[in-house]
């Protein structure tokens, strides 16, 4: 950033006038594109004696006029400045600089700083890198009382010593960014940086923001510096990051940094920085593989409060130097690990104890009513050299399959620099991370010291609690301890499927249940087929619609519809009538369910849908007695969302498909009273086999047996006016399922089984039509109410077609 880019101006009009007057650029000129829709393009490699061939390189924007839309370009040679825009008072908005090639000494999006104007702003102006060299790069500075905001610079190769999204002097910056990919660096001046108007610079690295004056008044307060932002990938390169940076009394609030891919900082890295004034809300996340030699601080702020940082570790990556969450105490920075970070040769602390001008010492009152720095442990296990000056360290989720270190979660190397007698230990709700098998008599560290010395721990300031949960699909207790080393011990005492898991195997048997409704289309078919007049090819549909409660822990409620479309014939026999059909089948449900988890109430919402064919037949003989069967086969697709959830409160579903086979057999007798009324009594026994299924939940293995369906229905069944166009019929029937039983595994912890079995009692009302004898139609309709085991309504349509 310049300190004094006007004298740099002023410098420019003789530079220009070399420029406009001869047709030559000198390595020290100044190219500016400041005329609204004004674009040029320095052409590669420009060197001090290359024509330009007559190429005009606009002025400065007039003063009070507003910079908009101008482009520049370079793409190899020398110069000084490189700016797309520069103003005096207007605004500079929209302006590009993009460099592929050559060495500049600034290159800019834009800047307000020519003229006597001072209230300019610089909005969305960028620079894109992709190589060359650059001492400084900017996205918009303002050195007057104007904005800079949403400026940016993107950088995915070349080599710069310092770069910032955005910079102000005297004002507030705002949702400025840099993104730096590829084999980009950024080296800092640092001692070996250069000398501008005789001083030498003190930046060091990449800025989402910086304000003030290094060589100015660092008390004087400008406006904040919010939401700017620093995203570094790739293998790129970088000295020292800064998500924002004050020289003075600037509030520096919500900034941040991140780092991935393969990206190393070979210095410091902090989220938020303030000479005097306070840092609240900043991040830095550090994960992939990337690699931080340096010190990492959420807050930084002398005097200042700094509340509310937080530094994420995670993912493979590796910090070498010391970890701060910030610089004062109780004042809710947090430290946060998680994944397979390496910290094994970094100090973590709450606060920076140097720093800081506030006192940690507590009483144990003053405990109870703070909320200090924090250190959390999330999914991750290793080791820190040493640990202080935290408030308190939470333990809420372990990954018991990878503990690296002797079966300990925290595992500290040097305990006779850590202190953790005034540091609450809060295991009170530790989980398991999802996917892991958990059995009893599982012992583990939680927190120990390598050198097998005492960490001081005190037993009053533990939160003892019990394990409560692993994923979506266990839950136990356990006991927690401090042994006579001074280690926190977990010991796991039970364990068994998790409550909410029961609904899934619920929802299993139901699936089936609906399934075997379908075996009642197919017999109802083979009736309406039998009670037609006429011989022939016959063609068949029928819509089954119904709302059924189920008897299994949660009274499952289903609304679903089912139908059957089919082809056969009906064919006079010596004996009697043989009539058969193929048909298909489809069918379609859903259904609400009630579920808890961790003392919460959430619904979830369910849908079934099946979809095969089979073959039926039917004889009937003269004497009124019957024989039916029937086969099929389809597949069974069953979908939950926010059936279960975890720990967080996050809410998961589910999908599983399975094949089904169904046959029934039934026998039956229709007793003729007189010419128009008769009894129909039958048999029926419906079997019904549903495959095994498995699936994962949030990470957790789920395992469903098969299911086998049998039921056997007796009933009767009595018609009127048989002999008329309009014939009704009246029937009740008993039913008993003999299995139906819904057995299922989650994290091979048995859940309990759901079953359908018991007795279910039938009543149902029909009405048939047939115009005529002559006519090839017959249209059948009925009404079921059911109670027992399956408690609902359903209703029929049917209509047949004689060719």
């Amino acid at each position: 950033m310049k300190n004094n880019l006007q004298q740099k101006v002023a410098l420019s009009l003789l530079a220009g006038a070399m420029l406009f007057g001869t047709g030559y650029i000198a390595n020290t000129s100044i190219a500016y594109a400041a005329s609204a829709s004004k674009d040029i393009n320095i052409q590669p490699n420009i060197s001090a004696d290359d024509n330009l061939d007559g190429l005009t390189v606009s002025k400065q924007a007039e003063n009070n006029k507003k910079a908009e839309n101008n482009t520049i370009i370079i793409s190899g040679g020398k110069a000084y400045d490189v700016y797309a825009a520069v103003t005096g008072g207007g605004d500079a908005v929209g302006n590009t600089a993009q460099m592929s090639g050559g060495t500049v000494a600034y290159l800019g999006g834009a800047a307000t700083d020519y003229g006597d104007g001072d209230d300019g702003s610089v909005i969305s102006n960028k620079v894109i890198m992709s190589d060359g060299k650059a001492q400084e790069v900017v996205g918009g500075e303002a050195f007057g009382t104007g904005t800079v905001e949403t400026n940016c610079v993107t950088m995915t190769g070349g080599e710069a010593q310092n770069v910032y999204g955005g910079a102000t002097y005297n004002s507030s910056a705002t949702g400025n960014y840099v993104e730096i990919s590829g084999k980009a660096i950024v080296t800092g001046s640092g001692d070996n940086g250069y000398e501008e108007d005789g001083v030498k610079t003190t930046n060091k690295g990449v800025y989402g923001a910086i304000s003030g004056d290094p060589k100015g008044d660092n008390e004087v307060t400008f406006g904040s510096l919010e939401n700017n932002s620093v995203k570094i990938s790739g293998a790129a390169h970088i000295s020292n990051a800064y998500g924002a940076y004050s020289f003075g009394g600037t509030d520096v609030i919500g900034n941040s940094v991140e780092l991935m891919g393969n990206a190393t900082v070979s210095g410091d890295v902090y989220g938020g920085y303030s000479k005097t004034g306070s840092v609240t809300g900043n991040t830095v996340k550090i994960g992939g593989n990337a690699t931080v030699s340096g010190n990492v601080y959420g807050g930084y702020s002398k005097t200042g409060a700094v509340i509310s940082n937080i530094v994420d570790i995670g993912g493979n990556a590796t910090v070498i130097g010391n970890v701060y969450g910030g610089t004062a105490p109780n004042t809710e920075n947090e430290i946060n690990l998680s994944g397979n970070a390496n910290v094994d040769n970094a100090n973590l602390f709450g606060y920076d104890k140097k720093t800081s001008t506030v006192s940690f010492s507590r009483t144990l009152s003053q405990k109870a009513d703070s909320s200090g720095n924090i250190l959390t442990i999330k999914g991750w296990s290793g080791s820190v050299k040493q640990i202080n000056n935290f408030y308190e360290i939470r333990f809420t989720e372990i990954d018991l399959d990878n503990l690296k270190y002797n079966n300990t979660v925290l595992t500290v190397g040097n305990s006779e620099k850590s202190d953790l007698s005034n540091t609450v230990i809060n295991v009170k709700d530790v989980n398991f991370k999802s996917g892991t098998e958990i059995n009893a008599g599982t012992t583990l560290n939680l927190i120990a010291s390598s050198d097998s010395k005492k960490l001081n721990i005190d037993k009053e300031n533990v939160k003892f609690g019990s394990f409560m949960a692993a994923g979506v699909a266990q839950e136990g207790t356990g006991e927690l301890y401090i042994d006579d080393n001074g280690n926190i011990v977990q010991k796991i005492t039970e364990v068994h499927a998790s409550g909410q898991t029961h609904l899934v195997a619920e929802n299993r048997a139901v699936a089936a249940a609906f399934v075997n409704q379908g075996s009642e289309l197919i017999a109802d078919a083979l009736d309406t087929l039998s009670r037609t007049d006429g011989y022939g090819v016959k063609t068949f549909a029928a819509v089954y619609g119904n709302h059924s409660k189920y008897d299994v822990n949660s009274d499952l409620k289903i609304n679903g519809w089912s139908s059957i479309v089919g082809v056969g014939s009906e064919k006079q026999l010596a004996q009697g009538d043989f009539s058969w059909g193929v048909f298909y089948e489809n069918g379609s449900g859903n259904y609400r369910t009630a579920n808890s988890f961790n003392n919460e109430f959430f619904r979830g919402d369910g849908s079934l849908v099946y979809n095969g064919g089979g073959i039926a037949a039917s004889y009937a003989k003269k004497s009124g007695s019957y024989t039916e069967a029937s086969l099929r086969a389809g597949m069974l697709k069953s979908e939950m969302d926010n059936a279960l959830k975890d720990i967080t409160g996050a809410g998961y579903g589910y999908k599983s498909e399975t094949a089904y086979y169904g046959a029934h057999l039934g026998i039956g007798k229709i007793l003729t009273l007189n010419e128009s009324t008769s009894v129909d009594v039958y048999g029926k026994f419906f079997h019904t086999y549903n495959e095994g299924d498995n699936f994962d939940v949030a990470g957790d293995k789920f395992e469903f047996d098969s299911i086998t369906s049998d039921r056997l229905r007796l009933g009767t069944r009595y018609t009127v006016n048989k002999n008329n166009k309009w014939s009704s019929y009246y029937g009740i029937a008993w039913e008993y399922e003999f299995n139906g039983d819904a057995d299922m595994k989650a994290m091979n912890k048995a859940v309990p089984t759901q079953s359908m079995q018991g007795s279910s009692y039938m009543a149902e009302i029909g009405l048939n039509y047939q115009p005529n004898t002559a006519s090839p139609w017959s249209f059948d309709l009925s009404m079921r109410g059911y109670a027992g085991e399956r408690e609902g309504f359903s209703g029929n349509v049917q209509a047949i077609y004689n060719f």
